[in-house]
């Protein structure tokens, strides 16, 4: 079987985005940080433990990184860190909460299929220039572990990260603001919506949508389309089967 980079991209969009919410939204990360690190404000450990690849930056920096969480969220989770730790810290932390996971969801498939999904989606990362996002670069310099489920598992965060910069580019060319980007989500219900805006922090009143649902789609092609050049390093066959093999992956995990 073959498949062309346009397909793959939107075929793995959903499944990796549901693979990064085993350690994103499990209760156990949360209590983690809360517990072993000591951190208190409203999905702290979320918020620095993505961003903090990028240092000790100025809150400005995180806010424009992380992008879809409102800016009263991100400001005090950045700004108010237990003392010993710095942001870089938290996000070494927070990575070894992702190979956690890697390692116990991972544990029961064949090696040689998650090798091919490794070195598949390390091609695709690998392809994309530093310039396409600060985060999706920050997290492709982490440190690589050697068991193949945690670097799976780092793999795909890493290529939800890269989607997502190229997202923030796509929404910010035609116009829109992290919010509206929210608010017309393509997702399904809940993670749509002024009660999806709610959730991730923005406060009403909000625009109406048909005012922009036409461009959030766009945004959507123009975000594939960005990914495609970087794809496109996997040859019709390799497309194929990362998609296969990241898809049946993920629906073979119970979460």
């Amino acid at each position: 079987m073959t498949a062309t980079a346009t397909e793959t991209v939107e075929r793995v969009f959903k499944p990796i985005q549901q693979f990064t919410r085993g350690w994103m939204m499990n209760p156990d990360t949360d209590r983690y940080g809360r517990e072993e690190l000591g951190l208190t404000e409203s999905r702290q450990f979320w918020v620095v433990g993505r961003a903090g690849v990028l240092g000790s930056c100025p809150t400005d920096v995180a806010v424009g990184a992380i992008a879809f969480v409102a800016p009263h969220i991100v400001t005090p989770a950045w700004e108010n860190l237990p003392a010993g730790l710095t942001h870089l810290d938290i996000a070494h932390h927070y990575q070894s909460r992702i190979v956690a996971w890697g390692a116990e969801a991972l544990t029961g498939f064949d090696p040689d299929r998650l090798e091919r999904i490794d070195g598949l989606g390390r091609r695709v990362i690998d392809a994309a220039p530093a310039s396409l996002g600060a985060l999706f670069t920050g997290w492709r310099a982490m440190p690589i572990p050697d068991a193949v489920g945690p670097r799976v598992a780092l793999t795909t965060h890493i290529l939800r990260e890269m989607r997502g910069a190229a997202h923030i580019a796509a929404i910010t060319a035609l116009g829109l603001t992290p919010l509206d980007a929210v608010l017309a989500s393509t997702n399904a219900p809940p993670r749509t919506g002024p009660a999806y805006a709610e959730q991730m922090g923005f406060t009403g009143p909000f625009r109406d949508l048909d005012e922009i649902r036409d461009r959030r789609l766009q945004a959507e092609a123009l975000t594939a389309s960005a990914l495609e050049p970087y794809f496109a390093q996997l040859s019709p066959a390799e497309l194929a089967d990362f998609g296969e093999l990241v898809e049946s992956t993920r629906n073979a995990i119970d979460m």
